[in-house]
């Protein structure tokens, strides 16, 4: 506390609200609001959002912050890339085999 004019002066108020809602919530006691946030983006991003959609979400200045922070959190594009092509493929060969038994 400080004193300014008489008059005391918390300077850790906000830090006291936000200990009780940890404890409140349950969470680990030392659990910074950060920690929510980062939360809050990998839950996002494992949701499939579009990385634009997450850096609007966040207040990111540019996409480029996004990725910077989260990047290494998104999928591998192999690993994207590879599941597209199956699904294309095993798609157009459920259609084949649709078309030959309307016959």
């Amino acid at each position: 506390m400080s004193n300014t004019g008489g008059r005391l002066v918390r300077r850790n108020a906000s830090g006291d609200i936000w200990r009780t809602a940890v404890r409140a919530a349950g969470l680990p006691e030392g659990t910074r609001y950060h920690v929510l946030r980062h939360f809050y983006a990998s839950a996002l991003i494992h949701a499939n959002l579009n990385p634009k959609v997450i850096q609007s979400r966040l207040g990111h200045a540019t996409i480029a912050e996004t990725m910077d922070t989260y990047g290494h959190l998104f999928p591998d594009s192999e690993d994207l890339g590879r599941g597209a092509v199956e699904s294309a493929l095993a798609a157009a060969q459920a259609e084949q085999e649709r078309n030959r038994s309307a016959r």
